[in-house]
């Protein structure tokens, strides 16, 4: 993979963080999250889509968000990111702050600035997030010219130089190309690039793999990696499958009906899950043992109808319908694995 640290006198951000590896302690922290709650109406209930979710993520480390479809992933870092649809009643509660700064209360052009130049989003679906009617090489050099004061020549070069660091042969014919011209994992390389293209310090990755095949995922997640080691960026990446998260993430945020019910580092989510919900993703798995996935009994909740106690609760093999789980909510504490989980049976530190 070629260098996307080009121009004369520009220092890699790797030295200037002065980071060794991923996860040491004297990481600093780029995004800092707490309390987030998303809400608003549908008819005449007003749903809480995303509740009190709060973490922070280090400068070249990975968090990965996980849960199922509907659980909030997206929607909450489309919440962060100032880019959700303005509904009626929409109402967003919380702070943030990306390198030292806040960004939910900044003003839209200043979160114009950040987007694509600091911050860089590779979308959940490369064939609607690109335009249909523009060339690839005329988005990559629009992404360019709207953050750095270049000719169009040179923007032209630096679009080519990143289609080619992301692995897509032949850079100069498929600039001219559009969209729909391009297979769906070029186009999810073509949004990488674009996501990338101004080093950003912080990329968000929605479903990166999605609808791809198990070699061209391959190709993406190591493409991801190669990318966060050249940059020293931070990268959240969303997803609903627990093998993406193991292959990229240093920690896991496990979401379900909007709240964070799980958090810790990787290896101890995947070796000693604390909540229920986190034990039964990992048992819908397929393993090399021959064991068959087990899928998880039920349905997601209606977010309009929560249950007063825990929301996993009537598809929980743990709770056995104890009243406790249905009638008093769980708070996300330490437990004695070192991670935070919020379920009534998980072994707490105190």
């Amino acid at each position: 993979m070629k260098s996307l640290i080009h121009g004369a006198g520009m220092a890699s951000p790797v030295a200037e963080t002065g980071r060794d590896a991923p996860g040491r302690a004297d990481a600093v922290t780029l995004l800092s999250v707490s309390g987030l709650c998303v809400r608003f109406r549908r008819g005449p209930a007003v749903v809480c889509a995303v509740d009190d979710v709060s973490f922070s993520v280090a400068r070249g480390t990975t968090l990965g968000v996980v849960g199922e479809s509907g659980s909030g992933k997206s929607l909450m870092a489309m919440a962060l990111l100032g880019l959700l649809p303005r509904l009626a009643a929409l109402e967003i509660r919380g702070t943030a702050q990306f390198g030292g700064a806040p960004l939910l209360s900044a003003s839209a052009r200043a979160r114009r600035a950040l987007l694509g130049s600091e911050i860089g989003v590779v979308f959940q679906d490369p064939l609607t997030a690109l335009n249909p009617v523009l060339s690839i090489g005329r988005q990559m050099t629009e992404v360019i010219r709207a953050h750095r004061d270049v000719s169009a020549a040179e923007a032209d070069r630096v679009a080519r130089e990143a289609l080619d660091a992301v692995g897509i042969a032949r850079a100069g014919e498929r600039r001219g190309q559009f969209p729909h011209e391009l297979s769906g994992g070029l186009r999810q390389r073509v949004l990488i690039a674009m996501a990338v293209v101004n080093r950003p310090q912080l990329i968000v990755a929605d479903e990166p793999t999605t609808a791809l095949d198990v070699t061209v995922q391959a190709q993406i997640l190591d493409l991801l990696r190669g990318l966060q080691r050249e940059l020293g960026a931070a990268i959240v990446v969303i997803s609903h499958d627990f093998g993406v998260i193991a292959e990229l993430a240093d920690e896991v945020a496990v979401m379900y009906a909007g709240r964070v019910v799980e958090h810790g580092a990787t290896r101890a989510i995947f070796e000693t899950p604390q909540h229920a919900y986190t034990a039964a993703l990992l048992s819908c798995r397929p393993l090399l043992n021959g064991r068959p996935p087990r899928p998880i009994a039920g349905l997601p909740p209606d977010l309009a109808g929560l249950p007063a106690g825990c929301a996993f609760a009537p598809r929980c093999e743990i709770c056995a319908g104890r009243a406790r789980c249905g009638d008093e909510r769980p708070k996300l504490e330490v437990t004695l694995s070192g991670q935070l989980a919020a379920c009534h049976f998980c072994e707490r530190a105190s």
